[in-house]
This record gives C-alpha cells, structure tokens and sequence, in this order.
C-alpha cells in the first residue's frame, strides 16, 4: 500500500491489513545490470553497488558509486551508456525460493530472461540463481 505524505502511519489493525497485503502481494524482479568488467574484462552481471567514504580532520568525503562485479567482485564506477544490451535470451534453469523459508521450490523458475550474447555467467532476476551465459561455451 502507498501512502502519501500527510498520512499518518496505521495503528493496531490497520498495521495487521498491511502486512497482509505486503504478503499477497507478488515477488519483484532483483534489477541486473550487464555491464563489461575492467577487473576480469568479460560482460558480467551487477547486482550490487558499493561507495567508499574518507575521514579526515576536515569531515567525511564521499566517493562516487561503484558497481560490484558478480564474478571477480571489481568495483568500477559507472560512466554514461556503460551498460550491454540484451540481444539474446535464455530460460532459467534455476529453482525460486518458497513463499516462506529460505529453501527453494522443486519446479524450475523456467522464465525467459533478456541478456547480452557476449555474458559468460547470467543471474536470473526472478529466483536470483547464478547461471551460465550464452558466451560461457
């Protein structure tokens, strides 16, 4: 459920209908980026960004963000049309993770996923397994 700004947060049942609809409500897909790595220098997955700060005697100095590479775990900053595109498509051959628990379903997640042809490892956004690319031979 959204709220605006000027609502107030719910109390008692209004709470238990929250965490209810949260619960009914369908998974969302993790974003991957596909981006060349400078570190291993393969077309690789992101799945997640690090920032790195400096404390000196003048205050705190933040870096710019940097995305963390799936494979060999480099981390290089984002420049404009960095990003591969997806020209290719496979299907999943990974298992979801149950509704409630951390173990994973029996049946396959078997959705089709848009990736670059030139990736040698995928990540499915859907039940986030870690996959071989069109490019891994």
């Amino acid at each position: 459920m959204t709220r605006g700004a000027g609502d107030v947060e719910p109390t008692g049942w209004g709470v238990v209908r929250e965490f209810l609809a949260e619960l009914r409500a369908e998974p969302q897909p993790l974003p991957v980026l596909y981006l060349l790595c400078d570190g291993c220098g393969n077309v690789t997955p992101r799945t997640s960004v690090q920032k790195l700060f400096s404390v000196t005697r003048g205050g705190i100095i933040g870096g710019t963000p940097e995305s963390v590479c799936a494979v060999c775990r480099y981390a290089q900053p984002r420049v404009v049309d960095d990003e591969v595109s997806a020209d290719a498509t496979i299907e999943c051959s990974g298992h979801p993770f149950r509704r409630f628990g951390v173990k994973r379903r029996r049946r396959p997640c078997a959705r089709t996923l848009p990736v670059p042809a030139s990736a040698t490892m995928v990540i499915c956004p859907w039940c986030i397994t870690e996959q071989r690319g069109p490019a891994a031979g």
